[in-house]
């Protein structure tokens, strides 16, 4: 790793301290686990004059992805830093990046990048004065990402050749569950139907073929039911065939840096990051809900995300601050469309009756039917006509009632 950086910084020497020989095994474990998470691990790489860069190395892992999926994964990331590069957006940099291949002497991917200063967001302990600061400045970023929009729905790959002279392009979604095989991903997608017929196929695909076995009769069951409700909100879209606009995935709040002023220095971690319609990317991120009130079922916004469409409102921006209060909708309909689907009962029909709330509205939504009653409406309806839900159903005959 020593090597490969000081070859990217033209010979100024270097040093990784996590890998050091001179410290011992079980050290060199301990520093090195303290920064790891998900399937990466960052390590300092220390320049002779000064300099400090981050290593972003690719863990080995038996339950991560196959290597080619992962190869598809880290070229996303990169791409994604690359355009974010050409934005007023604070994202590190990225200086050089190989990988896994016999070329690469490392024997691992990695990405070298800027360290940036700053410690990750703790929303939750942040003051209400704090919390708007954040807010004031993420507004500037939507309103920058608003400035790059993209042309189709997907995940962004380097692209030498691309006409526009960028060196990018939007490529297939470089997201795990939207992996048909290890080399081949779902997309990319012209307009906003055929994104997510395909992506939700994906899901119903997954449960027929036992590759998902989380309440396999509910979740199939409800995926049907976003089939049948995507022309509602296609036609709540403003643009359903573009543009679109980059969005981080996993917005929870510790993808934000900021010094002790709660100043934004980065915005890090942009694996799996994709180009979405305007109703989600510009949404509010997770970390502003009421997480608790959200998997009981209810769109009440929080009082965060309430602050946060003013903020837009104020700079005479209500199309955007309107884009927030009335995110709730996308941001359930596609909950489960990463993975992660609900698998104890209470959970699931909590959140499949908020799914149902946000497209009922305020008026309809007091008049919905209970989860049990939709459940034996719905069988009665495609049990006769869906085989994959015939095969489930023989297979799981606990989940024939309407729980």
């Amino acid at each position: 790793m020593e090597a490969a950086a000081s070859r990217a910084r033209e010979g100024v020497p270097c040093r990784v301290p996590a890998l050091a020989d001179s410290v011992n095994r079980d050290d060199r474990l301990a520093l090195v686990s303290l920064r790891c998470g998900g399937q990466n691990c960052h390590v300092d790489v220390d320049f002779a004059d000064g300099v400090t860069w981050i290593a972003r190395i690719r863990l080995a892992d038996p339950l991560l992805p196959p290597p080619a999926t992962q190869a598809r994964i880290t070229l996303s990331e990169v791409a994604t830093l690359q355009f974010l590069s050409q934005t007023k957006v604070p994202a590190p940099k990225v200086y050089a990046y190989s990988l896994e291949s016999p070329e690469n002497p490392v024997g691992v991917s990695y990405q070298l990048m800027e360290k940036l200063p700053g410690t990750p967001l703790d929303w939750r302990q942040a003051t209400s004065e704090q919390q708007d600061k954040v807010m004031e400045q993420l507004a500037d970023v939507y309103l920058q990402l608003e400035q790059h929009p993209l042309p189709l729905t997907g995940s962004l790959f380097p692209a030498p050749d691309a006409p526009d002279g960028s060196g990018l392009k939007v490529g297939p979604f470089a997201q795990v569950p939207c992996f048909e095989s290890p080399e081949a991903a779902l997309g990319p997608f012209e307009n906003l139907e055929a994104s997510y017929t395909t992506l939700i196929r994906q899901q119903l695909r997954a449960l027929a073929n036992r590759e998902e076995s989380a309440l396999p009769v509910d979740n199939y069951l409800s995926f049907l039911w976003r089939l049948d409700m995507l022309p509602e909100l296609v036609a709540a879209c403003a643009s359903p065939a573009g543009p679109f606009y980059l969005k981080h995935y996993d917005d929870k709040g510790d993808h934000i840096l900021v010094d002790d002023d709660f100043n934004i220095t980065g915005i890090i971690d942009w694996e799996f990051a994709s180009a979405e319609t305007r109703e989600l990317a510009f949404a509010t991120p997770c970390l502003m809900w009421p997480v608790r009130e959200y998997y009981q079922g209810s769109n009440e916004l929080a009082a965060e995300e309430t602050r946060f469409a003013a903020m837009f409102d104020r700079r005479g921006r209500h199309d955007m601050g309107d884009l927030v209060r009335r995110g709730r909708r996308w941001q359930r309909y596609l909950f489960f469309l990463g993975g992660s689907l609900p698998r104890t009962v209470g959970e699931f029909e909590s959140l499949f009756q908020g799914l149902r709330k946000s497209f009922a509205g305020v008026e309809g939504a007091a008049a919905l039917s209970s989860y049990a009653n939709w459940k034996r409406e719905v069988l009665d309806r495609f049990a006769g006509q869906d085989a994959v839900l015939r095969d489930l159903l023989v297979d799981h005959p606990e989940q024939t009632n309407g729980r």
